[in-house]
C-alpha cells in the first residue's frame, strides 16, 4: 500500500489544479457614459440603483410594462430591443429585484412597475437618425410614487422605429387615456405621484401586454381570447382592446366581428375625441392606395365612422396629416384636399353630414414620427384625425 506525504499531496493538487481549465473571465462591465444601447441601459440601472438608496438591498418584486415609442405611443422593433435589454441587465446590478411575468398576477403581486420610452430624437420636429433618447421610471404601487426615473441617450444607427406588428396593422391611432398614463409616469420625476389611473388599471394593462405578444407572435386565436377578455372589464373598453378585436377577428376570418370591432374603436374615439384613423393614399392624390390587401377594408371604415358620426348628432372637424417630404406649402394644400374627400365621402354614406363637418389640412406640422420615410414607419404621419366640434 502507498503512503502519500503531506509535500506530496499538496505538490498532486496544485498539478491537477494547473491541468484544469480556466474560468471564463466575466464580461467586462459597461462603461459609464457609453452612448451603446447596452452602455446606455447599464448605466439608466445604476442611476436607478442610486437614487431607491437602502431599497435596492431589500427584495423587491417588479413587472416590466411593454416599452413604447416616447412620441407616437407605439411598440417599435426599437422599443422592444431596448426592454429586452433591461430585462437581460437587471438582475446584475439589481439581484434583489424579482422580476415577475407581466400578466395578471404578476400585475397584481409586483411592488415595483417598470414603464420605458424609446424615442428618436428631433431637431425641429424631424427625427435625428442614429440618435435616441431612452427614459425609463419605477413606480412604487403601495405608496402611489415614482421612486426612481433615468433619462440616457443612445447612439444606434441599426435601431430602427418600425411598428411592431400589432401596431402596424392597426386601423387607428392606438392611443388614449391609460396609455397616457403609462407615458406620463415614465416621464414623471422621482418623488412624484405616478398617474393613478394607469397603476389602477395595470391588471388589464396586462391583459393587453399579452394580447399583444400573442398578436406579434400570429397566435389568432390566443390573441382574440384576451381582447374578448379585456373587452368584458369597464376599464378594458380602450382603443388597444377594439383595436385588437378588430385585427383578429380578420385574420380568423370572421368579417361581421371585425365590422363590430370597427364600430367600437369609431363610437369610442367620438366619445372621447381621439379618433385618428390610417388611411393610405396615392402620393400626391386624394385617392387611396390601389393595392386591396390595404385599402380593401376602407369602404367599411368610412361607414363605420359615418354611422357614428350620424348616431351622435355631433359636428366634426376633420384633419388631414401628411409625412414629412415635400414642401410646407404642397404639404399643406395636399393634407385638406383629403380631410375634403373625407367630407365627401362620409356624406355619400350619410347624406346631410357633410353640413355637420368642417376640413383642416395642417401639412406634416404634426408629425408623431417625423422620419419622412412614407413606409411603415411613419404611418400614423399620414392618418386622418376626426375631432369633436361644438355646432354652429
Amino acid at each position: 500500500m502507498m503512503h502519500w506525504t503531506a509535500p506530496t499531496m499538496f505538490a498532486l493538487a496544485l498539478l491537477i489544479a494547473s491541468c484544469a481549465a480556466p474560468p471564463p473571465p466575466p464580461p467586462p462591465p459597461a462603461k459609464l457614459g457609453d452612448p451603446s444601447l447596452a452602455g446606455a441601459v447599464h448605466d439608466m440601472l445604476v442611476d436607478l440603483r442610486q437614487q431607491v438608496g437602502a431599497q435596492a438591498q431589500l427584495p423587491r418584486t417588479a413587472v416590466v410594462d411593454t416599452f413604447l415609442d416616447g412620441r407616437s405611443a407605439q411598440q417599435t422593433t426599437a422599443s422592444e430591443r431596448a426592454q429586452q435589454e433591461f430585462v437581460q441587465a437587471l438582475p446584475g446590478v439589481l439581484p434583489q429585484v424579482q422580476l415577475l411575468r407581466f400578466d395578471e398576477d404578476g400585475a397584481r403581486q409586483s411592488r415595483w412597475v417598470v414603464t420605458g420610452t424609446l424615442s428618436a430624437a428631433n431637431d425641429a420636429g424631424a427625427a435625428v437618425p442614429g440618435r435616441w433618447r431612452l427614459v425609463v421610471a419605477l413606480a412604487d404601487r403601495p405608496s402611489g410614487l415614482v421612486v426612481a426615473q433615468a433619462v440616457a441617450r443612445v447612439d444606434d444607427a441599426a435601431l430602427q422605429a418600425a411598428p411592431t406588428r400589432f401596431y402596424a396593422d392597426s386601423p387607428a391611432l392606438v392611443r388614449d387615456r391609460t396609455v397616457d398614463g403609462f407615458l406620463r409616469t415614465t416621464e414623471t420625476p422621482a418623488g412624484q405621484p405616478a398617474d393613478a389611473v394607469y397603476l389602477e388599471q395595470l391588471p388589464t394593462g396586462a391583459l393587453l401586454a399579452g394580447a399583444l405578444e400573442a398578436y406579434n407572435a400570429k397566435r389568432w386565436d390566443e390573441a382574440h381570447r384576451y381582447y374578448e377578455a379585456a373587452a368584458q372589464r369597464r376599464d378594458g373598453h380602450q382603443m388597444r382592446t377594439f383595436n385588437g378585436l378588430y385585427l383578429a377577428s380578420l385574420q380568423l376570418g370572421r368579417q361581421s366581428e371585425a365590422e363590430a370591432a370597427f364600430g367600437h374603436i369609431t363610437a369610442l374615439g367620438l366619445a372621447t375625441n381621439n379618433l385618428a384613423v390610417k388611411l393610405l393614399f396615392r402620393p400626391g392624390s386624394t385617392d387611396f392606395w390601389p393595392d386591396p390587401q390595404i385599402s380593401g377594408h376602407y369602404p367599411m371604415w368610412i361607414r363605420q365612422i359615418a354611422r357614428s358620426a350620424r348616431s351622435a348628432d355631433t359636428c366634426l372637424d376633420i384633419v388631414g396629416h401628411t409625412s414629412r417630404t415635400g414642401s410646407v406649402a404642397y404639404n399643406d394644400r395636399l393634407s385638406l384636399a383629403r380631410a375634403d374627400s373625407m367630407r365627401e365621402r362620409l356624406d355619400r354614406e350619410a347624406p346631410g353630414l357633410a353640413h355637420r363637418i368642417a376640413t383642416h389640412g395642417v401639412g406634416w406640422r404634426e408629425n408623431l414620427v417625423g422620419s419622412g420615410t412614407d413606409d411603415a414607419r411613419d404611418a400614423v404621419d399620414r392618418r386622418v384625425e376626426f375631432r369633436v366640434v361644438p355646432c354652429r
